[in-house]
């Protein structure tokens, strides 16, 4: 099946290089497409012999933003017998700002440079919404940008997550690489209990301790509903690995406990992440 990658997103986020990724890694590349000209470039995708292809559109007015929304809604969930894959570029505003100045360029809607992102974000929340993968620049070098990239469109992920959960203790600081970290220190402590102080979450004895409370079996129903929620999230941002901690005083009970929970919880999804 023939594959069509769209570019878009906010100015100065850096759609122009993904662009040139795409087009480093034998994509047929147009960048600023004008979007009257989006039908006619999907009938080229149908007819050419190329299977690759990625474009990113003129947006350089609010009228061609609303012309985009309106291809968003209207068109590209018609399309068959083409992959479509939808990605959003953006970047935190002092980024933006940095960058605009770096380069000397003006906003493309004009105007104060601030007020013009903010309008651009605005005008362009739909199509964020309707894109299936949201990347954000402000912290990627070229390097990290294209192997994001072509992680996702040439799908080396496999739309699949790899969760990391580790324990900790608070003693020692938060984990450097920690995603998520949830606080466990007002959970049942096993610590100030004579037979259980020297095991670990892992023994049957202090995973029934720590359990036997409404506040840990509603903690975890809350982990776990969360987690539902945020997975597609994290998928959708293109990343295929994260990391969730939880952390208490010493790190062996309580955290671990919960630790092991929220594992054997995810292992028994039948979804695939």
């Amino acid at each position: 099946m023939k594959k069509l990658v769209i570019v878009s997103g906010l100015s100065g986020a850096g759609k122009s290089q993904v662009i040139n990724i795409l087009e480093d890694n034998e994509y047929f590349c147009v960048d600023n497409l004008p979007v009257k000209l989006f039908d006619k470039f999907v009938q080229l995708v149908k007819t050419t012999q190329k299977n690759k292809f990625a474009i990113s559109m003129d947006v350089r007015s609010v009228e061609h933003i609303q012309e985009l929304v309106k291809v968003y809604i209207e068109t590209l969930d018609k399309l068959k017998d083409i992959k479509l894959i939808k990605l959003f570029l953006e970047a935190d505003e002092k980024v933006l700002i940095n960058r605009f100045s770096e380069t000397r360029r003006k906003h493309p809607l004009g105007g104060e440079l601030t007020s013009a992102i903010r309008k651009e974000q605005k005008l362009l929340s739909e199509i964020k919404k309707r894109s299936d993968f949201i990347i954000d620049t402000s912290k990627l070098t070229i390097a990290e940008l294209k192997q994001k990239v072509i992680n996702i469109v040439e799908q080396k992920y496999q739309g699949k997550l790899r969760i990391n959960i580790m324990s900790f203790s608070y003693k020692l600081g938060l984990p450097l690489n920690a995603d998520i970290v949830f606080d466990t220190r007002f959970l049942p402590n096993p610590n100030y209990v004579e037979n259980l102080k020297m095991l670990t979450g892992k023994n049957t004895k202090v995973k029934s301790y720590v359990l036997n409370s409404k506040d840990t079996l509603q903690f975890l129903s809350y982990i776990k509903q969360m987690l539902i929620f945020l997975i597609p999230k994290i998928l959708k941002e293109g990343k295929n690995y994260f990391t969730l901690c939880f952390g208490c005083t010493g790190g062996k009970h309580r955290s671990v406990v919960i630790a092991e929970e929220i594992y054997k919880y995810l292992n028994k999804l039948k979804k695939d992440f």
